[in-house]
């Protein structure tokens, strides 16, 4: 597949996200189909990794409240993840060399190989993205059951945090107002994004 057209595969799949997203989130969508389809959104967002995902994570929360947020992120998270590690896997770098420099790869093979303590951490508090940290689990040589079980287990704290502090924001500034406040942040990180990916490609150009 070409460079052009996995970039505007994924754009269109950002697009999706935030209209989808947008709609849930504003509620606008039925409450009988919006938690599944939240649990979707999350699946796509860390399936195509630019997207930052504290930010939908901390947006579901803010308009599910935390004990229906905290489930529905460690789902949608769990199959994510699980999907990206065996995506990589088996079919391997062409798919996600767009998204993950070398220099990223090498940062992080230190710590998929000898420092799981560290790695559990990193999948227990949302410090740093872990989506594409998957995509590295799935290029590397570590096992899918001691992967899935550091990252399953830790996703428990990871998600917990994140509806909690979502849930948090929203109760104290409101709920439209800390949906705005992080679509706004949402909305830098895409723009972040597509503009690196452009600048990548002009160097190699």
């Amino acid at each position: 597949m070409k460079a052009v057209t996995k970039k505007l595969l994924l754009l269109a799949a950002v697009i999706v996200v935030i209209v989808v997203a947008g709609a849930l989130l504003m509620q606008q969508v039925p409450a009988t189909v919006s938690a599944p389809l939240f649990i979707l959104v999350v699946i796509i967002e860390v399936v195509i990794a630019p997207i930052p995902g504290g930010a939908i994570g901390y947006m579901g929360a803010a308009r599910f409240g935390f004990l229906h947020a905290w489930p529905l992120l460690y789902i949608g998270n769990v199959i994510g993840t699980t999907l990206v590690f065996f995506l990589a896997r088996r079919i391997g770098t062409p798919l996600f060399e767009e998204n993950v420099s070398e220099s990223t790869r090498k940062r992080y093979d230190y710590l998929l190989q000898h420092n799981l303590l560290l790695l559990w951490i990193v999948y227990s508090v949302p410090l740093i993205p872990v989506d594409v940290l998957s995509v590295l689990a799935g290029l590397s040589k570590i096992s899918a059951r001691r992967f899935l079980s550091i990252a399953l287990t830790g996703y428990i704290f990871y998600t917990g945090i994140v509806a909690y502090l979502g849930a948090f924001v929203a109760e104290v500034v409101g709920v439209t107002e800390a949906i705005s406040a992080i679509g706004v942040v949402l909305l830098i990180g895409i723009v972040w994004w597509l503009w690196r990916s452009y600048r990548n490609q002009g160097v190699a150009s």
